[in-house]
């Protein structure tokens, strides 16, 4: 293991929330008669068995909701276990779903469930795990780290595998490690979607949303992508060509008492940038969600567009 880069205080806070959230989860197996009738009106099922309050659910954020249903089919998954998506959910690691989000989960035989609840959501996966392939978070069987993003980049495709992938090494995970645990994957489907993601990996992305960013744009073709370039003393997210300078905003930056400040701040410090002969393109983590295809088209048509100034520059 390496240098761990992750917020160690927002790391705490979230294993605090997570604490908050299962003290709402109800097991209706440990319930009266009287009492399944009232939690039938007033809750949500988010398993066979377990149930959370419906006011409550309605307040929760996206990753809060998916940990939920994770959590629940942990709890009532005797023999799966949890693999792709949910296993990375479980371990706090970084998710973009690009697709519909299923609860993923594997069978130690490496077979199917035969009476599989789709109605819960569940995808079975064909997936042969060894003992080193399985781990445990909070009582739970899942995969490791390792093979957790490997399943991502092969069953969701090299932008989530990214993703995942700079996660691991913002952590501290060693890159010739996660090579070698690629290929002990053999000529396992989709291998070469986990190597490409080994290949273009980084340690210094700052957020999923920049993975997210700069794995949209490789897919692409679009690069080479530098991270956190270095300009006026501060960094940018993402760097083309050394002068497209690419930013993701975040979630909260230009919320609160001092939001105008701050974004007054960044004006003036893009102008400054500007003057010096960088182009700025900032997008939001929703539009990235939502548009992505709207995203690779704006920089491509940025790049060409300095490409055609140049070439009349030069006439």
């Amino acid at each position: 293991m390496g240098i761990d880069r992750e917020n160690q205080v927002e790391l705490q806070r979230w294993e605090e929330r997570k604490g908050e959230l299962r003290r709402e989860i109800v097991d209706k197996r440990a319930l009266s008669r009287e009492a399944l009738v009232y939690l039938a009106e007033h809750y949500l099922a988010l398993s066979s068995v377990i149930y959370y309050p419906r006011s409550a659910w309605e307040e929760l954020r996206y990753h809060e909701r998916q940990w939920l249903r994770v959590e629940a089919a942990g709890r009532t998954s005797n023999s799966a276990i949890l693999v792709g998506r949910s296993a990375a959910r479980m371990h706090g690691m970084w998710v973009i779903s690009t697709s519909a989000e299923h609860i993923e989960l594997a069978l130690p035989s490496g077979g199917v469930s035969t009476n599989r609840d789709r109605s819960q959501g569940l995808v079975f996966r064909r997936s042969k795990l060894l003992p080193m392939d399985i781990g445990d978070v909070d009582g739970h069987r899942l995969t490791t780290g390792f093979r957790t993003f490997a399943d991502i980049a092969r069953y969701h495709g090299f932008v989530e595998g990214l993703v995942a992938a700079d996660y691991l090494l913002r952590r501290g995970f060693d890159l010739e490690m996660l090579h070698t645990y690629a290929a002990l994957l053999g000529r396992a489907k989709g291998i070469g979607t986990v190597r490409k993601c080994l290949d273009h990996a980084v340690a210094n992305s700052d957020s999923p949303y920049e993975s997210l960013a700069r794995g949209l744009l490789i897919q692409a073709g679009i690069g080479p992508v530098i991270t956190q370039y270095e300009v006026a003393g501060r960094y940018a997210d993402l760097c083309i060509d050394g002068w497209l300078l690419i930013e993701i905003d975040g979630e909260v930056k230009y919320q609160g008492p001092d939001a105008e400040q701050v974004r007054q701040k960044e004006f003036r410090r893009q102008k400054r940038i500007a003057n010096q002969g960088y182009v700025f393109l900032r997008y939001s983590p929703g539009f990235l969600r939502r548009n992505p295809e709207t995203f690779v088209q704006e920089v491509r048509d940025t790049l060409v567009g300095q490409q055609k100034a140049v070439r009349r520059g030069l006439r």
